[in-house]
């Protein structure tokens, strides 16, 4: 990915790096923004697991 040139931005992104230590990489880190403004916001599918909507009926009721 190419460096963006606005400093704000710039300093928010090594900020976010700090904060997640588990993140090596500028790359990764902009990856894990991206994957989660498109998650959040309906482009990307959640990762979560269970019974679509549809699907539902009295005989998968808890």
């Amino acid at each position: 990915m190419s460096s963006t040139t606005d400093p704000k931005i710039e300093a928010a992104l090594a900020s976010f790096i700090s904060d997640h230590p588990e993140i090596n990489s500028r790359d990764a880190a902009i990856a894990a923004i991206l994957e989660n403004w498109f998650t959040s916001h309906g482009y990307l599918p959640h990762g979560q697991e269970g019974t679509r909507p549809e699907d539902l009926d009295a005989t998968n009721d808890d």
